[in-house]
């Protein structure tokens, strides 16, 4: 018989195969939260088509990350559990047909085309139709989805991701075909165009916005504190019966889950997310890193983990480069920190350089007796500042120069040396530290490698 340690790790293993399908997109959640309302209405257009045989168009507008994409592969499971996506094995036609289409992949309209004959099935070669009109190769791939014997086509429905894209395409061919097939009602299709931009039918043509029934389904972000946690707990929760665990395993797992929602750490960075912008995805990859951990050592998942990966959240990317300067680097830093606060909007090498070298010939006794500091001579220090450049740490300032016809300083200016920064020797070039002086302190501290004279020097 298995021991409870191999069967704990079974579970522990779909547990986390599980979740992590969840919190990566690749299942969906058990239930959608607060997205009833435009749900039923992408279940209802593509129902009527199904059903009716109507010939519907819509768009599903709203902010990237809100749940689009859940709400319309919902609303074809639920057309699927009610009408079934194959007829029975007396009419093996299938009853409808479902296309996909993303302008990320289909970027013209002739790959559009080929992947719309792959999807539905269609083996003949098409190297001679998509000679002529757009409109009248796609006409005829519809005509051979007629069965034998009979006349009309099974319905299709048309999902298009990313719309906005697909309505870049030269002459908009794709749309205005699908537009006017779904309003001639010659054919039941449905399409239904999945986008974030709200501007997107000033995107459209004339002939392609008349023949659009222009109905719109607006899906929103979670507006309520309560929900936005709802949906990291039924990422996270498993259940005995879908997941495949045993049913006291599933209720450990989803006690430790409430208890480290419920966490002040992790309760206020959710909040933060909630506040900043409802984004359910960056709130679902904030519990990656810790379900990855689960194993058949570790069951649970661990508060440690999910703090782990909020203090990766919080740190700026400036601050993560930042960390890896090398002690020469951070000593100019503090130097224009200096600057800054004796009241210098901008400044130079020659002004840092100057600051730095009289600290450290003011402190050099104090600085020596530890054995890992000195004055670095002007040459190197100068390659130093160059390297907070490429970093851009520091940046040139801009400077209008429209009398002589040439631009503005910019991110190259000090280095390479444009037409009007050339003018000035590097040395001599006007600079600015793009970082606050809380940030440079909060930097000094976390470093164990800098030496008690310099750490007082910044923190004054």
């Amino acid at each position: 018989m298995p021991s409870q340690t191999s069967i704990a790790g079974a579970d522990t293993c779909r547990a986390r195969r599980a979740v992590l399908g969840r919190l990566y997109g690749r299942a969906p959640l058990p239930e959608l939260v607060g997205l009833d309302s435009p749900l039923d209405l992408v279940f209802s257009l593509l129902s009527r088509t199904v059903t009716s045989a109507e010939g519907n168009t819509g768009l599903l507008i709203g902010p990237r990350g809100c749940g689009k994409s859940a709400v319309v592969q919902r609303a074809l499971g639920m057309l699927e559990a009610k009408h079934g996506h194959t007829a029975p094995a007396s009419a093996p036609t299938p009853k409808y047909h479902v296309v996909r289409l993303s302008g990320f992949v289909h970027t013209t309209d002739r790959i559009a085309l080929r992947d719309i004959a792959r999807q539905l099935l269609i083996e003949q070669d098409l190297e001679n139709i998509l000679i002529g009109s757009f409109a009248d190769a796609f006409t005829y791939i519809l005509n051979l989805l007629r069965s034998s014997g009979e006349e009309a086509v099974p319905p299709v429905l048309f999902i298009l991701e990313e719309f906005d894209l697909l309505a870049q395409h030269p002459k908009q061919s794709l749309l205005y075909t699908l537009f006017d097939i779904a309003q001639s009602q010659q054919t039941p299709i449905a399409v239904l165009g999945i986008t974030a931009r709200i501007d997107v039918m000033d995107l459209l043509e004339k002939r392609v916005k008349s023949r659009f029934s222009h109905r719109q389904i607006y899906v929103q972000c979670p507006q309520k504190k309560n929900d936005f946690v709802e949906i990291a707990r039924l990422a996270l929760h498993v259940d005995s019966a879908s997941d495949g665990v045993a049913e006291g395993f599933a209720q450990q797992f989803n006690a430790q889950v409430d208890e480290v929602l419920a966490a002040e750490s992790v309760a206020r960075h959710m909040e933060q997310i909630f506040d900043f912008g409802k984004d359910a995805r960056q709130l679902l990859n904030l519990f990656v890193a810790a379900a990855c951990q689960l194993s058949a050592q570790v069951q649970f998942l661990q508060l440690a983990c999910v703090e782990a990966s909020i203090a990766r959240d919080v740190a700026s990317a400036k601050m993560q480069v930042l960390s890896s300067v090398s002690l020469l680097e951070l000593s100019l830093i503090i130097s224009m920190k200096s600057l800054v606060q004796s009241g210098s909007s901008k400044y130079n090498f020659e002004m840092v350089y100057n600051e730095y070298k009289t600290f450290m010939s003011r402190h050099l006794l104090v600085a020596s007796a530890g054995g890992a500091m000195k004055v670095y001579k002007k040459p190197v220090a100068l390659k130093a500042f160059e390297t907070l450049v490429e970093l851009e740490i520091v940046r040139p300032v801009a400077t209008s120069v429209a009398a002589d016809g040439g631009g503005s300083y910019g991110r190259n200016d000090l280095l390479a040396g444009s037409a009007q920064a050339a003018r000035a020797p590097k040395e001599y070039r006007m600079v600015q530290l793009m970082i606050e002086p809380g940030q440079v302190v909060e930097l000094v501290l976390d470093r164990v490698d800098v030496p008690a004279v310099i750490r007082r020097w910044a923190q004054q």
